[in-house]
């Protein structure tokens, strides 16, 4: 008799319930990180651990870059104090399964990076402030990077400082 419960024991205890998101793309084949990690390429099935807020970015030549927070809330039989006895007492094997998918849009990828003007500037104040850190800490002011297809954007020449003259006076 212990012989069979200790058997049934270990049998119930390979029963745990299987976590996985189902990853897609439209279209396929979008190089997929989550949480700042490869896993793969769409189509894919990711196995997962936690419930909580997890960050699914896509990439994917000829198309834009996409990153969005995804939010895996627990079913029912996941919440304390439900899990203690589906989990452990009485490990069910249930499936939860979650499905993720993203269509992608075609488009060149434009990223915005800090001017270097203005991370001089905030540069600048940084070193200048005492211990108590900088009082008006300057915004980033941020540049477009353009794709190859488009050129970049000329500067403008930097004007003399000669001052202009002033208007004739009439009486």
């Amino acid at each position: 008799m212990k012989l069979l419960v200790l058997a049934l024991l270990l049998g119930a205890t390979g029963c745990r319930t299987r976590r996985y998101l189902e990853i897609t793309s439209s279209p396929p084949g979008a190089e997929v990180r989550l949480d700042d990690e490869a896993v793969g390429r769409t189509p894919l099935k990711v196995p997962f651990e936690h419930y909580g807020t997890r960050r699914i970015t896509y990439y994917l030549a000829g198309y834009r870059s996409y990153s969005r927070r995804v939010r895996l809330k627990p079913p029912w039989h996941a919440r304390f104090p439900i899990d203690i006895v589906t989990e452990v007492l009485l490990p069910l094997g249930l499936t939860d399964r979650r499905a993720v998918h993203q269509d992608l849009v075609q488009g060149a990828e434009v990223m915005s990076l800090p001017s270097l003007r203005s991370v001089i500037e905030r540069a600048d104040v940084l070193r200048q402030s005492g211990p108590e850190g900088p009082r008006d800490l300057p915004e980033v002011a941020p540049a477009v990077v353009p794709s190859e297809a488009e050129p970049a954007p000329e500067e403008p020449a930097p004007h003399d400082p000669v001052p202009p003259e002033p208007a004739p006076r009439t009486s």
